[in-house]
């Protein structure tokens, strides 16, 4: 099987099991021969550039959640081992969870951002993928993932999401090799010229229809005097 073959149904099988680390991977490394075939960076570049955002963007969230837990944990287990159930002692937890809450607010709608961007990287990469490929399919799944980026604060948008990564691969699966581009091969360019050739050379040389005899010698086409019985360019009689 050629580069691109494998490059398509790598990227195919990715774009299946999207949201796995498995899925990524083979997803890039589909991508990369796609890109390489189609002589087009942003193929590659923009979906590269998406993924970093997204693992930035996923981690944040996740991290934020992690420390909210063990404050709560650690604060409750402090309270009960030196019996701190005072006013000050609670006021002073309660302000450390409320201080935390507030973080981890801050870092979802940080990473719902650099989702949207990373989003916005890999709808481009689609986008450029469906200009070379002459596939409409690909500008299908960019759309819904945009859309699904958008709405996936209210959850529908994660659904979306997955369906245009569903669209994508039967696009990969669906590639073709030969549909690189839009203008046709086998057509001249615009502004082609005709190249001088020995045919034109000759249609060239072919001597003037010799309506009038005394006029133009029948043997090299040169004009002679009209009472002329040899021509004077070749020497031959009239």
């Amino acid at each position: 099987m050629s580069n691109f073959g494998t490059s398509k149904i790598l990227a195919g099988i990715g774009s299946l099991l999207y949201g796995t680390i498995i899925g990524i991977i083979l997803v890039l490394i589909g991508m990369k021969g796609l890109s390489e075939h189609y002589k087009d960076k942003r193929i590659y570049d923009g979906f590269v550039k998406g993924v970093i955002l997204l693992i930035i963007g996923t981690i944040l969230p996740i991290a934020g959640g992690i420390t909210l837990l063990f404050s709560v944990l650690s604060g409750g287990l402090i309270s009960s081992s030196y019996g701190i159930y005072d006013s000050y002692g609670s006021s002073a937890i309660a302000a450390g969870i409320i201080g935390l809450i507030a973080v981890v607010i801050v870092c979802f709608i940080v990473a719902f951002i650099l989702d949207l961007l990373a989003v916005r990287y890999i709808k481009n990469c689609f986008h450029a993928l469906a200009e070379r490929s002459n596939t409409p399919l690909f500008h299908t799944a960019a759309t819904l993932m945009w859309v699904g980026a958008i709405l996936a604060i209210i959850g529908i948008g994660f659904f979306l999401i997955w369906i245009g990564f569903i669209i994508a691969a039967i696009g990969f699966f669906t590639l073709d090799e030969k549909t690189v581009g839009t203008e046709n091969a086998s057509a001249p360019p615009q502004g082609y010229t005709q190249p001088y050739s020995h045919t034109t050379q000759q249609s060239n040389t072919q001597p003037p229809p010799t309506g009038d005899k005394a006029n133009f010698c029948p043997n090299c086409g040169a004009s002679v005097r009209p009472n002329a019985t040899f021509c004077a360019n070749c020497g031959k009689q009239i």
